[in-house]
């Protein structure tokens, strides 16, 4: 665990943060972050239970990492189900939860925002390799500066559940802080278009367990391909 009297991180994650939109940092025992996955294994399991088709034909015995793939070969549409589920509830999980009410996360954020935060939005999402559909696409976590709903938002922690990176399903991220969203009224889903990237510089931190990766509110960012299911809890952060 990162030593809370050690500055000289800190004062690195503060200008990389202010000039470039993001920082990482080590916030939590690895294990602990990794043992958090039980709690989507577990959810798993329950939506799989409750359907028509038998238990045994949802995979149990796959590793987490791999089963939604080994469902997709057989039941697409349930692997589908499963993915969902995940991605919407599978955060309310009790180890999960810890995560996002941690002290230390908010702490951070608020050091790295310069405001006081109050208020959070946490999910669970996952980069899966049967479903490339559903990686996102280039994007800020405020795509409309209205000052509601989403655009409250000033921190997100991005803290990935195992280790992350450009080969493991990691984010890749245009640097470079922006002073208002990049994408604009006409794009579709509020997607970022390529060419508003042009000139900004790329960037895929490497995001070991224990990680939270930090991004401002219109820093540009995407989900990068996996050949195994990475999953990340991911927590928005608004303004008091």
């Amino acid at each position: 665990m990162a030593d809370d009297h050690d500055l000289r991180p800190r004062a690195v994650s503060e200008t990389l943060f202010a000039e470039q939109g993001y920082a990482a940092a080590t916030l939590f025992e690895p294990e602990l972050v990794r043992g958090a996955q039980a709690d989507i294994a577990e959810h798993v399991d329950r939506v799989a239970r409750a359907l028509y088709l038998p238990f045994e034909q949802s995979c149990p015995d796959a590793p987490l990492t791999e089963r939604i793939d080994r469902v997709f070969e057989h039941e697409r549409s349930v692997a589908n189900l499963l993915r969902v589920a995940v991605c919407t509830d599978a955060h309310r999980g009790p180890r999960l939860q810890a995560l996002a009410h941690d002290p230390r996360l908010i702490e951070t954020a608020e050091r790295l925002g310069g405001r006081k935060l109050s208020g959070k939005i946490v999910r669970v999402r996952a980069s899966i390799a049967c479903f490339p559909e559903h990686r996102h696409a280039w994007h800020s976590d405020v795509a409309r500066d209205d000052g509601t709903g989403c655009g409250k938002v000033v921190v997100t922690a991005w803290i990935p559940l195992s280790d992350a990176g450009p080969e493991r399903g990691g984010l890749e991220i245009a640097a470079g802080r922006q002073p208002a969203p990049l994408a604009s009224e006409g794009d579709d889903g509020f997607e970022i278009p390529a060419w508003r990237l042009a000139g900004l510089p790329r960037v895929q931190p490497e995001c070991p367990a224990g990680t939270a990766l930090f991004l401002d509110r219109f820093t540009p960012h995407r989900t990068l391909p996996t050949r195994a299911t990475r999953f990340a809890l991911v927590v928005w952060m608004k303004a008091a």
